[in-house]
């Protein structure tokens, strides 16, 4: 063969190689990202069940202070917050070894907060025989937060509204299909309804929305909400009795009442030393995958129910 024709074998060669290369790369490409897919959903997946067993872990830390316990304060085992805790060796099945796995780094957080520490929005339902009580708790807490007026009586309407009292038959279908969806989360509010954004948050740490109303929990709940809670209770009061229950618990509502000056009433209806309602909050990740969960447990009958998961 003369030397010109080896010279376009050998550029033909060349040519044929980079066209199978230009086709192939496009099947690779797709094989490495179906591939990487495929690893994500699987890790992911793995999270969501890493997810669902730190709530169960709630579930049975929750159940067993009820029965051993009939109040609920910040000092029982519910109330230490879980640190970030890496549960590699946990994912081993029994038949495998550290060293027959792959190194996947799987880490859980979460902690349990008592809903009934926070003021209960849902007292101030129409349906609630005690909603003017609770309309001047939520006007001291408004006032002490900075919340302003037309705010106050705006939220006040509103989850009146969403809880207002059965109808008589005649007429009822209307008034309930005009009646506001209940909410069930303090979140729903956020840039609905004429809510402001500041109000919003200026009430964000220290309400809740449960599924009935209850009491606050003077064993958990803050200054704030125990200020508001407490009939002719000043917030520096209020101060001292959480310096007092850090020295000593709360068993009963003899406790609160002795734990304040004379010329305070305490209404048992209204504040308590015991809880049905916790807030869990945690995440679970399993390499790139992250999965944030939010929830809403119920504590009852030595029984402990998820009302809603987020």
């Amino acid at each position: 063969m003369r030397p010109h024709q080896q010279g376009a074998a050998v550029v033909m060669a060349l040519f044929i190689v980079v066209l199978c290369t230009l086709a192939v790369s496009p099947l690779i490409w797709n094989l490495f990202a179906t591939a990487k897919t495929i690893a994500v959903s699987a890790a992911r997946d793995q999270a969501e069940a890493v997810s669902r067993s730190g709530l169960d872990w709630a579930r049975v830390i929750l159940r067993e202070d009820a029965r051993v316990s009939a109040s609920d304060t910040l000092t029982e085992p519910w109330a230490v917050p879980l640190a970030e805790s890496r549960l590699n060796e946990g994912l081993m099945r029994q038949d495998q070894n550290a060293t027959e796995i792959e190194d996947r780094e799987v880490i859980l957080t979460g902690r349990i907060e008592d809903a009934q520490g926070r003021f209960n929005l849902r007292n101030l339902g129409a349906d609630n025989p005690r909603q003017a009580n609770w309309l001047e708790a939520f006007a001291k807490l408004c006032e002490l937060l900075g919340v302003p007026n037309d705010q106050r009586l705006l939220i006040a309407q509103l989850i009146a509204q969403m809880h207002s009292p059965p109808t008589s038959a005649e007429g009822g279908q209307e008034q309930t299909a005009s009646r506001l969806q209940p909410a069930l989360r303090w979140e729903e509010f956020q840039g609905k309804y004429g809510v402001a954004e500041e109000t919003w948050n200026q009430l964000r740490p220290y309400v809740a929305i449960l599924p009935k109303p209850t009491g606050v929990n003077a064993n958990t709940a803050t200054a704030e909400v125990l200020y508001a809670a407490i009939d002719e209770l000043s917030f520096g009061d209020a101060q001292r009795l959480l310096s007092q229950r850090e020295r000593v618990s709360f068993r009963n509502i003899a406790d609160v009442r002795s734990a304040l000056n004379s010329n305070i009433t305490v209404n048992g209806d209204m504040v308590g030393v015991a809880s049905s309602y916790f807030l869990v909050e945690g995440s679970a990740q399993v390499e790139e995958a992250l999965i944030r969960t939010r929830a809403l447990l119920e504590r009852r009958d030595q029984r402990v129910y998820v009302l809603w998961r987020q």
